[in-house]
């Protein structure tokens, strides 16, 4: 008998970090009503549901954690806030990996996300290796195993994205089918590969996902009925050879808040291609670990997205790429370099000030998330030790130099340019954490905020209401401080 065809679904779960970055509270988001805040609403609707998707078999309500079976990603400040409010949810995710490693010889489902969700392609190499070197931290903490591949935020790559990526040890990346050049025997088939990529004695495999399946749950109606997603997914695999493999990828909100009853269609997908002897389903690291040879090769020349046709150019220009066609982003790029200016600020107050305390203080920052995730005083005790840091004191000042560069990197999060303006909760979230890594940096040397402040005010908003970015900015930094009193 032939080998099967393999079939993936990837997650992508990601929520921008919405807390004050001084008390760790969400302030209301009206928008999110009758829930008090997004982030709870998609909890409701998307995380917890997935963890226990009900489908209906007659008078038989079946019960699935869809977590077992998704190949997924979830963001790091995602999970760190799901570990203090969603803690059914934060338990399915992890039984689901735990679950999924036992059944496919040790490769769980989960996969790491590099860290801020910045546009990787987009930061200095220092920058990008700390985003790389967090994200690994932060999954390994949580799912007590190093990861084997990694989701890059909008799937923004390039070569040096790639390069990093595989120095930091990761096996694999997704990738859409327009990024990069896809070569070999499969590259025809709209298989998913993987696609070697090698640069000297760096390798990685990337897994590309399919454009129409993919499109056709998130953005048409391919989960208004589970059996029909799984017959289109069965007739997608049916096109690569036997033994090969198909991908659809999409943001997991997708199922169950973007589309309504999503996790239930999903898991009556899932059950339905469970019971075919034509697919079997898997996970990008079991599906590697068997076909380590690839498909053939993979290149890249410029940067590239999943989520914009101009590259990553949606992330710092008024590149087109928006919801309503009469708006207008020339924002962007001022955007962009205020929060540039606030994160190389930061940069140049770390190499300063951090040195002095540890004794390798670069080693110690790529570390240092650790110690955001687990407050186990031993682990600190540990760190500290290890790092050599001496007195109190000193310890002190580096977790506020660490805090510093967590709020620095934390304004580059990437929602804030995604949207029409940044006047929204996305963009509002950048111009809190700079504020924070600001206050934090004021803390060691001359403060920037007022140079900070004359860049936004060069930047308007659409919405009358907002006017500049500095008054937004100020407006915030008012309200969190009433909240803090």
């Amino acid at each position: 008998m032939s080998e099967p065809r393999y079939v993936i679904i990837h997650g992508h779960f990601y929520q921008p970090p919405r807390e004050s970055p001084w008390t760790g509270l969400i302030s209301p988001e009206p928008g999110a009503a009758p829930f008090p805040n997004w982030n709870e609403k998609i909890l409701s609707e998307c995380y917890i549901a997935n963890g226990r998707a009900h489908v209906m078999d007659g008078r038989v309500v079946h019960i699935r954690n869809n977590y077992t079976t998704l190949n997924f990603d979830f963001g790091p400040t995602l999970a760190s806030w799901l570990e203090r409010h969603g803690a059914h949810a934060y338990r399915a995710i992890r039984h689901g990996d735990q679950l999924s490693a036992a059944a496919r010889g040790g490769h769980g489902n989960a996969i790491a996300q590099s860290y801020s969700h910045s546009i990787l392609p987009l930061l200095r190499p220092r920058d990008r290796a700390l985003q790389i070197a967090w994200g690994i931290e932060d999954f390994a903490a949580r799912f007590k195993r190093r990861p084997e591949g990694m989701w890059l935020p909008e799937c923004a790559a390039d070569h040096d994205t790639l390069r990093d990526a595989a120095a930091a040890g990761i096996k694999f990346v997704i990738l859409a089918p327009e990024q990069g050049r896809f070569r070999g025997a499969g590259a025809e088939r709209r298989g998913a590969g993987p696609f070697i990529w090698r640069a000297d004695a760096l390798s990685l495999a990337v897994f590309r996902f399919d454009r129409d399946l993919s499109r056709m749950v998130s953005f048409d109606h391919g989960l208004a009925d589970g059996g029909g997603l799984a017959n289109s997914i069965a007739e997608a695999a049916a096109r690569v050879e036997p033994g090969g493999v198909v991908m659809m990828a999409t943001d997991g909100e997708t199922f169950g808040h973007h589309k309504r009853h999503g996790d239930a269609e999903l898991a009556r997908a899932i059950a339905a291609l469970e019971l075919r002897d034509d697919v079997r389903l898997t996970n990008c690291a079991e599906y590697l670990a068997l076909h380590p040879e690839g498909m053939g090769s993979f290149e890249i020349d410029a940067p590239s997205s999943w989520s914009c046709p101009h590259g990553v150019e949606r992330w710092r220009a008024a590149c087109g790429c928006r919801f309503d066609q009469a708006t207008r982003q020339e924002w962007r790029g001022p955007l962009r370099e205020a929060m540039d200016f606030v994160n190389n600020h930061c940069l140049v107050v770390y190499d300063r000030f951090a040195p002095p305390l540890a004794a390798n203080a670069a080693a110690a920052l790529s570390e240092s998330i650790r110690l955001a995730i687990d407050p186990d005083p031993a682990l600190h005790e540990e760190f500290f030790a290890h790092h050599r840091v001496s007195s109190e004191p000193n310890r002190q000042s580096l977790l506020r130099l660490f805090e510093m560069e967590r709020a620095a990197q934390a304004a580059l999060t990437s929602c804030a340019w995604f949207f029409d303006d940044f006047g929204g909760p996305e963009g509002r979230v950048v111009l809190r954490w700079a504020a924070r890594a600001v206050e934090l940096a004021a803390e060691f040397s001359l403060g920037v905020e007022p140079e900070l402040l004359e860049r936004l005010r060069q930047i308007r908003s659409i919405r009358r209401e907002i006017g500049d970015a500095a008054t937004l900015y100020l407006s915030l930094k008012t309200r969190e401080a009433r909240g803090r009193v």
